[in-house]
């Protein structure tokens, strides 16, 4: 694995800004140029795919896995759900699980390294002010999974026979946190869809 290639820093010129859920600006890289990088390292032998998707509030939620080199990577995606002003009904779901394939892919990507520079740069960014990271996300340091979402996960381990150990490890890979109590509502949700995932494994 050529980690000089993944980890290399991109050009200014490839890296663009956009608002994010609280107005605040964040740096991104584009999916072609994500792509491109994970080709160079892998001379093109990798594979992305969509483990889980469902709808969670005004939300599409995926879970997709990428896989080089016998190493797989998971992570979330996500895209607020496009709706007509007119009625607020969903303008096209498959648009909007699209975007959050590619949000994924991209977050995925950087547990080989991609553009983990501008992650870095964030959380330094966050240390050095702290009133501006707690302004941009009170709802997912308040808000945490139900108590009948993690009686529905203990049920779902039972289920698949896995020790507590186990079923932390897996939260862990996915969400960096072996505290399952500490995921926020749509963790918890994405958490649960992935264990049944998991269960028709087992099934089959």
């Amino acid at each position: 694995m050529n980690r000089d290639i993944l980890e290399k820093e991109f050009e200014p010129s490839q890296i663009k800004r956009r608002k994010g859920p609280f107005n605040e600006e964040f740096d991104y890289i584009e999916t072609a140029d994500v792509i491109r990088r994970l080709n160079t390292a892998f001379d093109g032998e990798w594979s992305f795919e969509i483990v889980e998707h469902q709808q969670l509030c005004d939300e599409v939620v995926v879970l997709g896995k990428l896989t080089a080199q016998g190493i797989s990577k998971m992570q979330f995606g996500s895209h607020k759900i496009t709706k007509s002003k007119k009625d607020g009904e969903p303008v096209q779901i498959g648009f909007d699980l699209k975007s959050a394939a590619s949000d994924c892919l991209k977050k995925v990507s950087t547990h080989f390294g991609v553009a983990l520079h501008l992650y870095s740069e964030t959380v330094a960014d966050e240390a050095s002010n702290p009133e501006k990271k707690n302004s941009m996300t009170p709802s997912q340091s308040e808000e945490t999974i139900s108590k009948e979402k993690l009686t529905e996960i203990k049920k779902l381990r039972t289920k698949l026979k896995w020790t507590p150990e186990q079923v932390m490890d897996h939260a862990e890979r996915l969400f960096s946190t072996r505290d399952i109590a500490k995921l926020n509502p749509v963790m918890g949700e994405a958490f649960i869809a992935y264990l049944k995932t998991q269960d028709g494994k087992t099934a089959a």
